[in-house]
């Protein structure tokens, strides 16, 4: 968990037990509570970062964070246009001080943008992670290798859903789509779960205009 979660967990829960002394709680009872809620507050927003299904709660973990990089990221994809994505990914640039998180994000926004000269050169520069494994997969597709995309061992089977939903999406396949990318929702919880259902909703949603575009391309 970031610091500034930590912090913010910190305030939320002293300012409780400032109220409690106020009211005349014994000083002794403030601190059990004191202490008692910021347990409850950080395994909380932990288990709502990594461990729930329920979207709607880790929704509300990070819906005051919204300019810290990754959630602004998430944000953007679930409400935003590709010029939000892309502005998130600039943030991250700015602020997010590990290279690989970087090198992430840098390769998404080019994928984003078909750009697959220096998504391919993004992937050169990362180390090996399951991330960077999941990207290879993804620039094989978007070059049109899909046998090869498919091919690759992953590390979390809704990875390997994820990649089979990209696939169908480039072939302008919905139904197919549809179902393995619910999959990889399904396959996944926290911070995840929410951001494959906000990738899910995003795509429906381009889904038209998208495909329109390709046939015309052909």
């Amino acid at each position: 968990m970031r610091i500034l979660n930590f912090i913010i967990i910190y305030v939320v829960v002293l300012a409780l037990g400032m109220g409690a002394i106020a009211l005349g709680v014994p000083q002794t009872a403030a601190l059990w509570f004191f202490t008692i809620a910021a347990i409850v507050l950080v395994i909380g927003y932990m288990y709502a970062m990594t461990s729930t299904k329920n979207t709607k709660l880790t929704l509300f973990a990070i819906k005051f964070q919204k300019r810290s990089p990754m959630f602004a990221y998430v944000f953007a994809i679930k409400d935003g246009t590709l010029e939000d994505e892309l502005e998130a990914i600039e943030l991250v640039k700015k602020k997010v001080k590990n290279p690989e998180t970087v090198y992430d994000y840098e390769f998404l926004g080019y994928i984003r943008q078909k750009d697959l000269v220096n998504a391919y050169e993004i992937i050169k520069k990362m180390k090996s992670s399951p991330r960077k494994r999941l990207n290879i997969a993804i620039y094989e597709a978007e070059a049109g290798k899909y046998g090869m995309a498919r091919s690759h061992d992953l590390d979390f089977i809704w990875m390997e859903d994820y990649i089979e939903a990209y696939v169908a999406n480039l072939q302008g396949n919905k139904e197919r789509y549809e179902e393995y990318m619910q999959k990889a929702i399904e396959g996944t919880k926290g911070l995840q779960r929410l951001t494959n259902e906000a990738i899910y909703a995003r795509d429906l949603r381009e889904w038209d205009e998208a495909h329109q575009k390709k046939k015309k391309k052909k």
